[in-house]
C-alpha cells in the first residue's frame, strides 16, 4: 500500500510518493492544475504527468501501484467547493485510481504546515486566507480575491506601494524617489501615468503586479521606511485573518501553532513580527511558526489521514526522509 500525494497549484503540480510508514519513495512536477483555470482535464493531464515522475524515481509503473494499493490525496487549488471536489474525485476515479480524496489547496498547506495536526495555517502568496481545522470542524477566513479581500497579500502589498507612488506623483503625499524609481523600473515605464494602462488593462496579470512586493520586501531590508510600514500593515492584516479563524474554532484559549505558507512570508520578520502581535493580543498561547512541510507532503499526509494511519509514525517517517 503507498500513499500519493498531489499539490495542483496555479503555476505546477507537484507529487510525493510515499510508503505508508512515510518513507519517501519519488518525488514528481507537472504543469499547471488549476480548476478554474485549467479546467478538469487539465488537473487531470498535469496531475498524471507528475505522478509519471514520482514512479520514475521509485522505478514503479501505474499499473503495478494499483496493483499493490494507493491511496491517492489530492490538494486542487480552483476546486474549493463539494461540486468541483466531486468532479476531481470522479476523474481520478476513471483513470483507475479507487481510493480518491480530494480537497481544496488550503487544506494541504495546513497539514503540511502543522504537520498533520489540527490548527489553522495562513497562506499567503498572491492572495491570501486562513483556513483551519479542528476534529471535524473547519473554517475558512478571506480568500475573497483581489477585489472584496486578498488583505496581506502580495497583491494587496503592491497595491499599498503603488497607491504611494501615485501619491507621491500627484502631490498628496511627499516626493518618494526611491520607491517611484524602483515601480518604474519593474514596471519598466518612463513615469507614474504610465502605470495607470499597465494596472487597469485586462486580463488583469496579477501575478505580474503581486511580483512587485518582492521590490517592496527587498527596499524595506535596505532601510526604506514606507516599505517597512507597508510590510508590518500586511503582518497585521494577516495576524487578523488567523485570529477570526482561531475564534470560529473556539481554540482563542488553547495553546498551538498558527503555521504559514506562501511567498509573502519570505520577508520574514518585517511581517511574521506584526502578525504574531496581533495573535498574541488576542490568543496569547498561539504561536505563529514556519511550516514544518511544503504542501504537497500536506496531500500525502491527508491520504494518511483517510487511511486512518498512525499519523505520528507518519511525520516520523518523512522527517527521516527530508
Amino acid at each position: 500500500m503507498y500513499l500519493l500525494g498531489l499539490d495542483c497549484g496555479g503555476t505546477a503540480s507537484k507529487a510525493l510518493l510515499t510508503t505508508v510508514y512515510g518513507d519517501i519513495l519519488g518525488r514528481g512536477q507537472g504543469g499547471p492544475a488549476n480548476y478554474v483555470v485549467n479546467g478538469i482535464d487539465g488537473v487531470v493531464k498535469s496531475s498524471l504527468e507528475a505522478i509519471e515522475g514520482c514512479l520514475a524515481q521509485a522505478h514503479l509503473d501505474l499499473s503495478t501501484l494499483h496493483q499493490q494499493g494507493v491511496f491517492l490525496a489530492l490538494g486542487v487549488s480552483g476546486a474549493g467547493r463539494e461540486p468541483e471536489m466531486a468532479d476531481v474525485k470522479v476523474a481520478f476515479q476513471s483513470t483507475g485510481f479507487d481510493h480518491v480524496v480530494v480537497s481544496h489547496d488550503a487544506s494541504i498547506a495546513l497539514l503540511g504546515a502543522l504537520g498533520g495536526a489540527d490548527g489553522v495555517v495562513v497562506i499567503a502568496g498572491t492572495g491570501s486566507i486562513a483556513y483551519g481545522l479542528r476534529d471535524e470542524q473547519s473554517t475558512r477566513v478571506g480568500g475573497w480575491g483581489y477585489l472584496l479581500g486578498d488583505e496581506g497579500s502580495a497583491f494587496w502589498i503592491s497595491l499599498c506601494a503603488l497607491q504611494h507612488v501615485m501619491w507621491s506623483f500627484d502631490g498628496r503625499a511627499g516626493r518618494d524617489q526611491v520607491l517611484s524609481e524602483t515601480a518604474y523600473d519593474y514596471f519598466q515605464v518612463p513615469d507614474a501615468a504610465q502605470l495607470i494602462p499597465l494596472v487597469y488593462r485586462t486580463p488583469l496579470d496579477r501575478g505580474l503586479i503581486g511580483g512587485f512586493s518582492r521590490e517592496v520586501t527587498r527596499l524595506a531590508n535596505e532601510g526604506h521606511s514606507l516599505s517597512q510600514e507597508t510590510l508590518c500593515a500586511a503582518g497585521q492584516q494577516l495576524g487578523n485573518l488567523a485570529v477570526a479563524a482561531l475564534t470560529n474554532l473556539g481554540l482563542l484559549e488553547n495553546e498551538g501553532r498558527v503555521g504559514v505558507s506562501g511567498g509573502v512570508f519570505s520577508a520574514g520578520d518585517w511581517v511574521l513580527a506584526p502578525m504574531q502581535e496581533v495573535i498574541w493580543h488576542a490568543s496569547p498561547k498561539q504561536t505563529v511558526t514556519l511550516p514544518d512541510f511544503e504542501p504537497v507532503v500536506g496531500a500525502a499526509l491527508l491520504a494518511a489521514r483517510h487511511s486512518q494511519l498512525d499519523m505520528k509514525r507518519v511525520v516520523a517517517g518523512l522527517k527521516r526522509s527530508l
